[in-house]
């Protein structure tokens, strides 16, 4: 019984891994929480993106065009704009992007010191 209980455990977890989505395989496919969302406020461009202040809502068309490790890709926008993307494991909502795909990103700028990137918090086709 013990060894049935393990092997349908093993079970679970396997297919949990198979199902999980994003432009790397290690993401899960688990989508982010409602919330409010004012549409007039929105960077539409990477360039803009790169020179908004910190926190500035974004959404961007485009493609990922490489990855840079787990959670971190460059972006391309539809204009040819390229900005550093770090893409929460909730955003690929079980999708697999390929760097053709066409998609839009949801986010927020992030400001460093030295870079500016966007927090990808929703990804879609």
């Amino acid at each position: 019984m013990k060894k049935l209980i393990a092997l349908v455990s093993v079970l679970a977890v396997s297919s949990a891994a198979v199902a999980q989505g994003g432009f790397a395989p290690k993401h899960d496919g688990k989508q982010g929480r409602g919330g409010f969302y004012d549409g007039s406020t929105v960077v539409k461009t990477a360039k803009e993106a790169l020179n908004s202040a910190d926190k500035t809502p974004v959404t961007i068309e485009g493609h990922i065009i490489k990855q840079i490790d787990d959670d971190e890709f460059v972006f391309r926008d539809i204009a040819g704009t390229e900005v550093q993307i770090d893409v929460s494991k909730r955003a690929w909502r079980g999708q697999t992007i390929q760097p053709t795909d066409k998609i839009t990103i949801q986010g927020y700028v992030d400001k460093e010191w030295n870079r500016t990137e966007i927090d990808v918090k929703n990804i879609s086709k």
